[in-house]
């Protein structure tokens, strides 16, 4: 409720964008006078709060996610409370500055004084209000490191195989048979460079063209291929 009067009250004073993509929405805060760096996604223009009343005082770095429900506000308004009990106004905004390859979780909010590293992780509904370093994770209001980059990577790569195989049983316990395009988000289960050209799969929507090559030179899947992934959880589901 409270975001919600934010946004109206926000919107009443410096208008809302009226942009229906990604791109459109960048423009904009590229036009309001936001440094807003390379192939920074908007999950949802219509769901998102960033403050341009001081455009100069906000930079987003390369790589960025800012996804539905973001707020960034580089100003204070509260402080106009002061005025109702001390008859004195006193403004208050600091810079905010996001680095290179962030990615927000749903319903992150990014307040002022704030420096947040690159290679960072902000963890779904948290509220940064101190800076965040390089290379970690964070998550909480306010939010708190709890752990590397590099340690949530690894951790990572051995739940994801785990939760691919449980989403197969699911759809059994649905009463559906699993289907190779079930898994067009699972798919390095059981693919790697050796069988790529055998599934149908959007690689481009995750990988640049030098990052997929890159990807089949390194990336051993754990399953040689759909089939001996399938045979893994029918052993599953016999227990």
């Amino acid at each position: 409720m409270m975001k919600k009067l934010l946004r109206k009250l926000y919107f009443k004073l410096i208008g809302k964008p009226q942009a229906a993509s990604s791109k459109a929405y960048i423009d904009y805060l590229k036009q309001k006078g936001i440094h807003v760096g390379n192939n920074v996604i908007v999950s949802d223009p219509t769901d998102i709060l960033i403050d341009v009343s001081r455009p100069e005082l906000i930079k987003i770095g390369d790589n960025v996610l800012l996804h539905k429900g973001t707020v960034i506000m580089a100003h204070d308004y509260a402080s106009r409370a002061f005025v109702n009990k001390f008859d004195d106004f006193i403004p208050s905004h600091g810079r905010i500055n996001i680095g290179n390859n962030v990615w927000l979780g749903q319903k992150v909010t990014i307040l002022k004084n704030v420096t947040i590293g690159n290679n960072v992780i902000i963890g779904y509904g948290s509220v940064v209000t101190h800076s965040i370093p390089s290379n970690s994770i964070a998550v909480g209001s306010p939010a708190k490191v709890i752990c590397t980059f590099t340690d949530y990577y690894e951790k990572r790569k051995t739940q994801y195989v785990e939760e691919a195989i449980d989403y197969a049983l699911a759809i059994y316990e649905s009463g559906r048979t699993p289907q190779v395009e079930d898994f067009y988000d699972d798919y390095p289960t059981f693919v790697d460079g050796h069988n790529w050209q055998e599934y149908d799969y959007p690689y481009s929507r995750i990988f640049t063209p030098e990052q997929f090559e890159q990807w089949k030179t390194v990336h051993h899947a754990p399953f040689d291929g759909f089939d001996e992934f399938m045979r893994e959880v029918e052993r599953r589901r016999k227990k």
